[in-house]
């Protein structure tokens, strides 16, 4: 059982990335039609089955990296629960950034509309600026823990 942990954790990390970027992918063009069922056969809204499937991939991200040192390909030291936390920070903090930022050239008059239909609040402009001085911050105490590798 121990050796199949790995690979589905590999697996759910990528398909609940890829599953993100389709929803991200189509907020940037189509905005209008998150609200809408991903599909008949299962009835959740476009928008919540993106943040269940970012929210599934980091956490997958950040057991690996946790447990062996690496996201993808197992390194012979772990970097220890601080050091999977931030590297997991950075990459799916500058993910969010991106699209957002995606956002805000292909329909800027979002910016100031809140980010999802969970909370009220942040907005999408103000989610931006946390994820990248969030990024910025992890980034550093990465490099000033001494890591070898980001």
């Amino acid at each position: 059982m121990k050796n199949v942990i790995r690979p589905a954790a590999e697996t759910a990390m990528v398909v609940g990335l890829l599953g993100w970027i389709y929803v991200a992918a189509l907020a940037a063009a189509h905005p209008l039609v998150l609200s809408e069922p991903i599909t008949a056969v299962i009835p959740v809204r476009r928008d919540t089955f993106g943040a269940f499937c970012l929210a599934g991939s980091a956490a997958c991200a950040f057991v690996l990296h946790a447990r062996t040192g690496s996201f993808w390909v197992k390194r012979k030291s772990a970097g220890g629960v601080v050091d999977a936390a931030l590297r997991t920070l950075i990459a799916y903090a500058l993910l969010v950034w991106t699209y957002l930022c995606v956002n805000s050239l292909t329909h800027p008059y979002t910016t100031g509309m809140r980010l999802t239909h969970f909370s009220a609040t942040p907005s999408e402009g103000t989610t931006a600026v946390i994820c990248f001085v969030a990024a910025t911050v992890a980034l550093f105490l990465v490099r000033a823990r001494g890591s070898a590798r980001v």
